[in-house]
């Protein structure tokens, strides 16, 4: 891969009118007759990157450079605002569509491996490698060939997934997805034929998704997380707009951009603004930029770049796999809980006033404490705290793990310090089963929809506390925040966790 700028026209049309440009290297856009698309774009298109097989996947990343795929060479790029490349990843096992956070986590299409994972940079950001597989399956059976996402501010994700192998479907269907933030995976489309980029609104309210067979542009009603009514055609191409839509972007004002032979311009209503001509034929696009002013665009062989006067959308805050560490439900500017001192041991815990202290139901126990339901959960959570106790941190967490049914569980896991010691935290989500009445009983009783939170506490002083958090998905995973809070953990400073 090098950087080139060779010889090349650039046209921007709007309706059936075109002005043309022969430059070498930097193409000026001259959009002076298109005074609308003139309100948007900037500058001029460069060419950013060249010597690429097929390039897909362009995804602005909080630390300052982009990301996009190489499809067939099996591998993500990244390249610096001032033009320098290297490989992020390597192997990558055909990631397509890519999406980042604002906390820096990566989200990919991972389609020869038929799934969707989330990835994290390492190196101080210059690589990049696999943090956890999302999901994989649906019904019980492995996914055709994930296509392309995108997040939405309730820590979920849409992922598209056609059938793009020369084989049967796995799938009965080419569909849209929806992974929750608790890991939890619904198919919310499967009327049409062919799937392929997928994009949430700047305001939430309504999925777009490319159907890309038919050249369409549909759009769905969002009354929910993952909760969609049915689809309208808002856009359908024209001829001379060739194949498509792949993928597609959104700006601030809630525009949309598509790519079919050239990059369509579209207001969210699906009017034409205008066509924004590549040298190559575009696959897909993502604003990105220190001010989030530049629309790349990957086409073919190479990459692209446009200064615009309008922004991209904002990245989410977090996405599946990602979610403890933000507290989605909370209001803005809302007023920090107050909290009280406890001594739990030789430990000082920070409790929000609203957590019910209890009197421990077993002497094994130091403290435990009742925390008010989140709403629409029927029960409260649990926190309970005990110790000091012996056994390593892999058998306890293994034995946490087995807690859970396999199917539809996740694991995260990381470590931290604090004044008072080190810890170890593993959160858990999906089936939880339970035990009722004396342990040396090993009854259960299986919780659908839950979440735990355990920690493992290592004292200054010595010895291993335990802490586990309990509940409804929802409710544990609205007070995790406040729960790091009250052992003195913070989130942005731990590392990730992984078994020897």
């Amino acid at each position: 891969m090098s950087r080139l700028r060779p010889h090349h026209a650039i046209r921007v049309l709007v309706g059936g009118f075109a002005c043309v440009a022969w430059a070498t290297g930097a193409v000026p856009s001259r959009v002076a007759t298109a005074a609308e698309l003139a309100d948007l774009v900037r500058g001029e298109l460069q060419q950013v990157a060249a010597g690429c097989k097929f390039t897909e996947g362009p995804a602005w990343h909080p630390e300052g450079y982009l990301l996009f795929s190489d499809i067939p060479n099996n591998r993500i790029i990244r390249v610096t605002p001032d033009g320098a490349q290297n490989d992020w990843l390597t192997g990558s096992d055909g990631i397509n569509g890519l999406m980042c956070d604002q906390q820096g986590n990566v989200y990919a299409a991972q389609g020869d491996a038929r799934q969707v994972v989330r990835l994290r940079a390492t190196d101080g950001g210059r690589t990049g490698q696999l943090a956890e597989v999302l999901s994989n399956e649906f019904d019980g059976r492995p996914f055709n060939k994930p296509n392309d996402l995108a997040l939405d501010a309730s820590g979920g994700l849409y992922f598209t997934d056609p059938n793009y192998r020369r084989e049967e479907p796995t799938q009965p269907v080419e569909g849209v997805y929806y992974l929750s933030a608790a890991g939890q995976t619904a198919r919310v489309i499967g009327d049409l034929p062919r799937p392929n980029g997928v994009l949430v609104s700047e305001d939430g309210k309504h999925l777009y998704v490319a159907n890309i067979k038919l050249g369409q542009i549909v759009r769905y009603a969002i009354a929910g997380p993952g909760e969609i009514s049915a689809g309208e055609v808002i856009f359908t191409a024209e001829k001379t707009d060739g194949g498509g839509p792949d993928g597609m972007s959104l700006d601030e004002q809630g525009n949309i951009y598509a790519t079919y032979k050239s990059v369509v311009v579209l207001t969210r209503a699906g009017e034409v603004i205008g066509r924004i001509a590549v040298p190559e034929k575009p696959a897909n696009c993502a604003f990105g930029g220190p001010s989030n002013k530049t629309l790349y665009i990957t086409a073919r062989t190479s990459l692209y770049a446009i200064p615009m006067q309008v922004a991209g959308t904002a990245l989410r805050p977090a996405g599946p796999g990602a979610t403890s560490n933000v507290a989605f439900a909370a209001e803005p500017n809302a007023v920090p809980e107050e909290t009280k001192e406890f001594k739990a041991g030789p430990l000082t815990l920070q409790i929000p006033a609203s957590w019910k202290v209890e009197k421990p139901s077993n002497r094994l126990r130091l403290a435990q404490f009742l925390i008010p339901a989140a709403e629409g959960d029927a029960t409260d959570a649990e926190l309970v705290v005990s110790g000091p106790f012996g056994g390593s941190a892999k058998a306890n967490i293994q034995r946490w793990i087995g807690q859970f049914d396999a199917k539809g569980r996740t694991v995260k896991m990381s470590q931290g310090e604090t004044d008072q010691g080190t810890y170890i935290l593993v959160e858990l989500s999906g089936t939880y089963n339970k035990t009722v009445g004396p342990p040396i009983r090993r009854r259960t009783k299986a919780m659908p929809g839950s979440r735990v939170l355990n920690v493992m506490f290592t004292a200054n002083g010595g010895g291993n506390y335990f802490f586990k958090l309990s509940g409804a998905d929802t409710t544990v995973k609205a007070v995790a925040p406040s729960f790091r809070t009250s052992i003195g953990g913070d989130a942005s400073r731990e590392s990730e966790y992984t078994l020897d």
